[in-house]
């Protein structure tokens, strides 16, 4: 049997495991995909034991994105340049190669032609943990000319701020904790658990009130994907803009974790409408 998981703390709405198992049984593969709710201080006990019990390999996500380098062998060179890792792959020696497939999933899910209307434009991302320094490495790559952070906290963020000054040189990046405008941005990029299902459910990044500032031209984009459309997304949709929502993302970094995982390419649909239905 093939063995996948997802480690993360907590994981109480994550879709990964509907949408890994889908993939299991249309390809006719014997294997599963498991959720595992791992507390901080169990991290390394967990690691040991997908080691131990023969895991193919595994996602992670919230908080350990940054954390799970320390217990790699190899990495890519994505890795490298988000600096934090979303998918390892584990050997027959036990060996652990990182990977970042956040970067893919986030870009794939913007059309072409958006892509390209990107360049040389100016991006915010609310948030600052490894979810939003994926999204800052993908926007680089997209060749933003400018990246600035929304925060909570200017202390909590001076990590990312680091990251960025070290990483890439040569993109103007600034971090505030409050926003006056956000006319001047061509992509507003949710990258916090604001919106998710539950507690944060009907709370929105930013006030309705700053998004109506928007460009119309922007793009409104939440990597939130339970529920499917969020509070950010709903709001942003009634104003006329262009919204891009957490599934497709979700879906495509999937699809490229479970080719690492198996070698075996699933169907992006199959995994989407599995996620649907769900939902």
């Amino acid at each position: 049997m093939i063995k996948t998981a997802l480690i993360g703390h907590p994981l109480g709405h994550s879709l990964s495991g509907v949408i890994h198992n889908a993939a299991f049984k249309a390809l006719g593969l014997d294997g599963k995909y498991e959720l595992l709710d791992v507390k901080p201080e169990k991290l390394s006990e967990t690691i040991d034991f997908l080691k131990k019990e023969g895991y193919s390999g595994f996602n992670v996500t919230i908080p350990y994105k940054v954390e799970v380098a320390k217990y790699l062998h190899l990495q890519d060179y994505l890795v490298e340049y988000a600096g934090c890792t979303n998918c390892v792959r584990i050997n027959a020696k036990g060996e652990m190669f990182g990977y970042n497939t956040d970067i893919y999933g986030f870009t794939t899910a913007i059309p072409e032609n958006i892509r390209k209307n990107l360049e040389g434009k100016k991006a915010l991302i609310i948030g600052n943990g490894g979810a939003a320094r994926a999204v800052a490495a993908a926007l680089v790559m997209m060749k933003l000319s400018v990246i600035d952070f929304k925060v909570r906290s200017l202390e909590k963020a001076s990590a990312v701020s680091d990251f960025m000054k070290m990483k890439f040189k040569n993109t103007t990046c600034s971090f505030a904790e409050n926003l006056e405008k956000i006319s001047d941005y061509a992509i507003i990029v949710n990258a916090t658990p604001l919106g998710t299902t539950g507690e944060n459910a009907n709370k929105m990044p930013i006030a309705s009130s700053l998004l109506e500032q928007a460009d119309k031209s922007a793009v409104i984009y939440d990597l939130v994907y339970n529920p499917a459309e969020t509070k950010y997304i709903k709001t942003a949709k009634e104003m006329g803009l262009y919204t891009i929502g957490g599934l497709d993302m979700l879906v495509y970094q999937a699809q490229k974790a479970f080719k690492i995982f198996t070698t075996k390419e699933p169907d992006f649909n199959v995994m989407k409408e599995a996620a649907l239905k769900y939902l």
